[in-house]
Formats: C-alpha cells, sequence, structure tokens
C-alpha cells in the first residue's frame, strides 16, 4: 500500500497544478469589475481656462493604468511618465486620482516636477469615464511656477 501511495504521489501533484492552472485561466474569462476603475484607459485631455471652463490648446491623448490596491501609471504627448494614487470616492462611480512627473526642459535638463489631480466618474456601463481637475508645475526648489485645469474622456482599453 505505501509503495501504490508513493507511485501516486507525482501524478496527484500534476493533476493538482493543472487544477489549479484551469481554476486561474477560467477566473480570466472576460470577468471584470464594471464598477471599478482598474485597468488600462485610452484618454483625451482638454486644457481649459480655470475661471471660465473655456477649452484652450489643442487636447492631446493619454493612457493611464489603474492597478489594484490604489496605485497608477501613466503617460501622454504632454508629460513623460506619470506615477500616482487613485482612490474610490463616495457616490456611485466616483473615484480621484493624483500623479507625479518629471518635466524637463528642451536640452533634456530636469526643471522640476508636474502634479496631476482629477475627480473621476465612471459611466454606468463601467467603459468609459469623464474627469476634471488640474495640475501644478514646481520647479527644483519645490516652487510653484505654473498651474491650470483640464478635463478628460477616458475609453477602457481591452
Amino acid at each position: 500500500m505505501k509503495k501504490l501511495f508513493q507511485s501516486m504521489m507525482p501524478l496527484t501533484a500534476v493533476l493538482g497544478l493543472i487544477i489549479c492552472a484551469q481554476l486561474s485561466v477560467s477566473g480570466q474569462d472576460g470577468i471584470r469589475n464594471l464598477s471599478s476603475l482598474e485597468g488600462v484607459w485610452k484618454t483625451v485631455v482638454t486644457p481649459r481656462i480655470c475661471a471660465t471652463g473655456t477649452p484652450v490648446g489643442p487636447t492631446f491623448p493619454g493612457i493611464l493604468m489603474f492597478i489594484d490596491g490604489g496605485t497608477m501609471t501613466g503617460t501622454s504627448t504632454a508629460v513623460t511618465s506619470v506615477y500616482g494614487t487613485w482612490t474610490r470616492e463616495p457616490g456611485l462611480r466616483r473615484y480621484s486620482f493624483a500623479t507625479l512627473s518629471f518635466r524637463y526642459d528642451a536640452s533634456g535638463n530636469l526643471i522640476g516636477t508636474r502634479r496631476i489631480f482629477q475627480d473621476v466618474t465612471l459611466d454606468d456601463d463601467g467603459d468609459s469615464f469623464v474627469s476634471s481637475g488640474g495640475f501644478q508645475d514646481r520647479d527644483n526648489a519645490g516652487q510653484l511656477t505654473m498651474s491650470g485645469c483640464s478635463t478628460s474622456t477616458g475609453e477602457r482599453f481591452e
């Protein structure tokens, strides 16, 4: 009996691994939380005059990735890679995020940072969002050099 048990151990281990792998894959079959911001989003940002909300300058594209646990990263044609945090806010499908990125001059010298902050509302189906907020640029000494407002739209990337 002991020999039979010992000879079946490798087979049992292999079957266990196959079952775990199948459960892992089946848990990923198109199931996602539509009421969550988690995932990758294609965005279009519209700079605005803070006092009036009037669009100013051209819109530009971006990509944001919201990660389980409240961290995020992204990029756009207006900033280098951004790193930040996001959180669920009170209310249905409401979130906020804040990011930090480096700013460089035309010669590639570090001239400061940009902090972006946005309030986000997902639509009913969870596949798009609208956001509003702004940015603050600071020099290397931490002094505020410029600030502004923006809105954005996002579509879930799948």
